[in-house]
């Protein structure tokens, strides 16, 4: 990284100050939080990252997995990913789950929609979008994301070290559901 960019502060949550398609100043920005270049006129916002989730039960028990890498390595997390650019949110589940567990899943039921968060140590804001799901071929078998699969009830919810809150409420939910 050269000096100049070492001395660039990075925040996720600030408006851009440079237009990132020509590098010109910005102007103010605007209520919606977007800024617009006065050289290209485009418009540049700082929106949260669409990320998938799934909780996968079979009988009466969730499949949660333990992040193997940071941020959270170590506690407990829910087979999922960020989407890629233009990808639908089941496509992205299931490749999410294909890469992460070697299974084929088949979502049931809507979407879950849980708050808005933060991840890494950057704090980037990720726009979540859950789902419940079956898995319809394979067993579980972790990749090099997941460090461990585990099965909860119900009653072992509650005990388990979630990384992220939104997480252990939609395990709760989907197992009242099942």
């Amino acid at each position: 990284m050269t000096g100049a960019a070492q001395k660039v502060p990075f925040s996720p949550t600030e408006p851009y100050k440079f237009c990132p398609a020509d590098g010109t100043r910005l102007g103010e920005p605007r209520p919606s939080g977007g800024a617009q270049c006065p050289h290209c006129g485009r418009s540049w916002y700082r929106s949260s990252a669409p990320a998938v989730g799934t909780v996968i039960v079979e009988d009466g028990k969730a499949l949660v997995t333990v992040r193997a890498r940071e941020p959270e390595k170590g506690r407990v997390d829910l087979p999922g990913g960020f989407l890629e650019v233009g990808e639908h949110p089941v496509d992205g589940i299931m490749r999410e789950v294909r890469e992460e567990l070697g299974v084929e899943i088949e979502v049931v039921g809507a979407p879950i929609l849980p708050e808005t968060h933060t991840y890494g140590p950057d704090g980037g804001y990720v726009l979540p979008v859950g789902f419940r799901a079956s898995i319809v071929r394979g067993e579980p078998n972790p990749t090099d994301d997941v460090a461990e699969i585990m099965w909860l009830s119900a009653n072992e919810v509650d005990a388990a070290d979630f990384a992220w809150e939104h997480d252990r409420r939609m395990v709760r939910a989907a197992l009242e559901d099942a």
